[in-house]
């Protein structure tokens, strides 16, 4: 049947990874060495509530139960209606914050709500400013890629930074080539 399919211009459909978000680890080391930049411990998992953000709904509680047993995710709301589930590890401990941020993720797919998800974040400071992120690596779990965003300011963004990131980690991780897709967080 899938050979049919296939032949008519019908693929199956295939699930969201999140192993690319795990493997942003690797990445976290050329990012030290290249740029000195070391992951902050914080991340965020976005994605936008049916119904109104901040009423409970059940997205927002399978969210906020995620992760590490011992401390839960603290779920935020935009000005834009987007729920935010904000994730952290202290000492910069990427590799259980990757983890806590996986099973978030997974927790909301599992829950049926994979559709809602818009990306997952992880912040990355200088070594001498670990309070102030200088860039944010933003995953787009249904491209299964991911994208750099340094900020510049309070509203801009260094965007030659942005493609010098790029270009060091594409043999790393899977990186968005498609730039207009590169969204401020």
């Amino acid at each position: 049947m899938a050979l049919l399919g296939s032949l008519r211009g019908r693929g199956r459909s295939v699930r969201p990874s999140l192993l690319p978000l795990l493997e942003l680890r690797s990445a976290a080391l050329a990012l030290r060495s290249g740029y000195g930049l070391a992951p902050t411990g914080s991340g965020t998992v976005c994605f936008v509530a049916e119904g109104r953000p901040g009423r409970g709904t059940d997205a927002e509680i399978v969210a906020g139960l995620a992760g590490d047993s011992v401390r839960r995710n603290v779920v935020d709301h935009d000005a834009l209606g987007r729920t935010i589930v904000r994730c952290w590890r202290e000492n910069g401990d990427l590799g259980w914050l990757l983890d806590d941020l996986a099973d978030v993720n997974e927790r909301l797919a599992q829950a049926g709500f994979a559709s809602w998800l818009l990306h997952t974040t992880v912040d990355f400071a200088e070594l001498r400013d670990m309070r102030h992120p200088k860039l944010t690596m933003v995953y787009r779990r249904e491209r299964g890629t991911f994208y750099p965003y340094a900020r510049r300011g309070s509203h801009g963004r260094d965007r030659a930074l942005e493609l010098k990131i790029r270009s060091s980690l594409t043999r790393i991780v899977p990186m968005e080539s498609d730039i207009g897709r590169w969204r401020p967080v």
